[in-house]
């Protein structure tokens, strides 16, 4: 790795990877640390291009400042920022733009570290392409990728993340909000961004996240109603249950599709319910960030979608500490129950009062 003699820093670094917000911030705070005595010997190219003769412009343009040399005298700083062009696209795949690309990393290769550093950023990156891999040669290479939460795996290091960043804008947290948050923007670091800032400016002067103040800006706020109703029949709270029932048809929310989902839930449920009474699934201390923990065993009688995915491993813990009163033959009794529902949803009859029963005798079972 070529080493900057005078700044005692790699010659040149690339900073990609789909979590887009930290991409940028990193690159931004790299151009910072690396910007020559004369702000003029510092540039920035702009990345982002629709076309592939605007990526071969912007490679172009990057190569010209770094060949070009500063009027003063003094190291150049090059910025090649929000490249989407070294993605799986269609710009990316590109003959002539990977022609422009492979002539970067020869001229890259070349160049005196006393004279350029090259920065470049890159949200979404696809690390299998040659210039990701040549570059890792000349440079050094900073990845950020959210966590897979997909396949239930990095919850707490994700919520960890969604603590920091709401401390990093000047927030701090309550009770459920990070749990909440997450809920609302799943894996994606740009969602998450922009309802972190909708929080600070809902709740300023105060700096208190709230579950309250999550639900009310939640860009999410229909599908976490949906999801709240259904935990709340899962762990046999009437009030709640009703009341989000009717309050969700008043939306306009359809009924047979209410019990789809609910159907979900509480399949979930019984499985987890059945995995745990067996000891193959065991869940984290109430309130605390742990991930539900599955033996090996467990994975012969996990169900698999379309794709071959398993269920994700969050909500399979979640929906079962809710039904944790429960015995696991209570809730395949509760199963049954809704299956005899969507019978009679179909079948003609009153549909609201038929579910709103329907919901009643789930809560009891």
């Amino acid at each position: 790795m070529a080493k900057g003699k005078e700044q005692g820093k790699p010659q040149h670094c690339m900073v990609g990877g789909g979590d887009e917000p930290e991409v940028s911030r990193r690159a931004k705070e790299i151009f910072a640390e690396w910007a020559p005595e004369d702000p003029l010997n510092a540039e920035k190219v702009d990345g982002r291009v629709d076309t592939i003769e605007g990526a071969r412009q912007a490679i172009a343009k990057a190569r010209e400042g770094l060949e070009t040399l500063s009027f003063l005298g003094g190291r150049k700083l090059v910025w090649l920022a929000d490249c989407t062009f070294l993605g799986d696209n269609v710009t990316g795949r590109n003959e002539g733009v990977l022609e422009s690309l492979a002539s970067l990393i020869e001229l890259l290769g070349k160049l005196p570290p006393s004279e350029a550093q090259f920065l470049i950023s890159a949200p979404g990156v696809d690390k299998r392409r040659s210039f990701f891999r040549q570059f890792e040669k000349l440079g050094k290479v900073e990845v950020f990728d959210p966590p897979d939460l997909r396949r239930g795996r990095d919850r707490g290091d994700w919520m960890d993340e969604i603590s920091e960043r709401l401390r990093r804008a000047g927030l701090t947290v309550g009770p459920g909000a990070v749990e909440l948050l997450m809920e609302v923007v799943g894996w994606d670091g740009r969602a998450l961004e922009k309802e972190i800032e909708k929080v600070r400016l809902y709740l300023k002067p105060e700096t208190k996240v709230t579950e309250q103040a999550v639900r009310e800006v939640g860009a999410g706020r229909r599908e976490l109603e949906v999801w709240d109703w259904c935990d709340a029949v899962v762990a046999g709270k009437l009030g709640p249950a009703r009341a989000g029932l009717r309050r969700l048809l008043e939306q306009g929310e359809s009924d047979v599709g209410l019990v789809m989902i609910l159907a979900g839930s509480l399949r979930l449920a019984a499985l987890g319910r059945a995995l745990q009474e067996a000891r193959l699934l065991r869940l984290p201390a109430p309130g605390g960030f742990g991930q539900p923990s599955l033996d090996p065993a467990a994975d012969a009688f996990l169900p698999r979608s379309s794709k071959g995915e398993k269920p994700n491993l969050w909500r399979l813990g979640k929906v079962t500490g809710l039904c944790a009163h429960r015995p696991a033959g209570g809730v395949r009794r509760a199963l049954l129950r809704l299956h005899e529902l969507q019978i009679e949803l179909v079948s003609g009859a009153d549909r609201a009062r038929a579910l709103e029963e329907g919901v009643l005798r789930l809560c009891l079972d």
